[in-house]
């Protein structure tokens, strides 16, 4: 994968197809592998983007601590980068939360807004301890540990956990230090919720039935943004687009078709470059 260096940082990235330009941002942990099978069925009519958040997977990791907005700079950086003005963008958890900031800091860049799975405030009681005892355990005894954990482990996909060998191998990319300071970004995230009604593009809310978290949200996004539309994903948690992925891709190609999406320029620019 090309790398784009940005506010001093080395993206990976990733651009697929040929189109008006859609961005996936993966969330806590994982990496541009997430959006797999999401971005092959978008690449049929959209130029897909793809990239590595600081401190994970092929992007480099630099010192922390980490902000959201750090990854919303990173993010408006790319797009400078690769020459895109306006895009669509779709973010899962932690990149749902990117996301969220970056409609409300860069709305004349935006066209849609897609969530999946995420949150507008930083986690509260036990996710928020969660969050904390991983970070301990990251420091204590390495990634492995925290892969092999019940209390990260619950949460990933369900093919990942009777098939976990992949899996594993693309998450021991991440670093004790990277993997604390992304989760600092989600720990130290401001509240939202207040800002919600400032979103004018259509957004499309999306949760697995049983994550409860961004289950909540959700029905706070509805409720606030005139132009949202709520889906919930059947028999999934965390990772509707790996657990339920046609289903999921049904309800996200049926929102890109309906929602109106303004004026999106089709390309990226055959050589980008430059420091941002």
């Amino acid at each position: 994968m090309p790398t784009a260096t940005v506010n001093g940082v080395h993206l990976s990235y990733r651009i697929e197809g040929e189109g008006p330009p859609i961005v996936l941002a993966h969330g806590f942990s994982t990496g541009h592998y997430v959006w797999d099978a999401t971005a092959s069925r978008l690449a049929e009519r959209f130029q897909v983007v793809r990239h590595d958040h600081r401190g994970h997977c092929d992007s480099s990791k630099p010192p922390g601590p980490y902000r959201i907005q750090d990854f919303v700079d990173d993010l408006a950086a790319l797009l400078n980068y690769l020459g895109l003005e306006r895009v669509d963008l779709v973010g899962h958890s932690m990149g749902g939360r990117t996301a969220l900031l970056f409609a409300l800091n860069h709305p004349d860049r935006l066209n849609r807004l897609l969530l999946v799975g995420a949150s507008g405030a930083a986690p509260e009681g036990a996710p928020g301890e969660r969050f904390e005892a991983l970070k301990k355990l990251a420091i204590e005894e390495g990634m492995a540990a925290v892969f092999d954990s019940d209390l990260f482990s619950f949460a990933l996909p369900e093919a990942w956990k009777k098939n976990p060998a992949s899996a594993r191998e693309r998450f021991l990319k991440n670093t004790p230090e990277g993997f604390c300071a992304a989760a600092d970004a989600v720990l130290t995230m401001p509240d939202l919720r207040g800002r919600l009604g400032e979103i004018d593009a259509p957004v499309w809310a999306c949760t697995g039935e049983t994550d409860a978290g961004p289950m909540a949200f959700n029905e706070l996004l509805e409720e606030r943004i005139a132009s949202c539309t709520r889906a919930v994903i059947s028999n999934c948690g965390h990772y509707p687009m790996l657990d339920a992925a046609e289903e999921f891709l049904a309800g996200l190609e049926g929102f890109l078709e309906s929602a109106p999406g303004g004026e999106s320029a089709p390309g990226g620019g055959s050589s980008p470059g430059g420091e941002n």
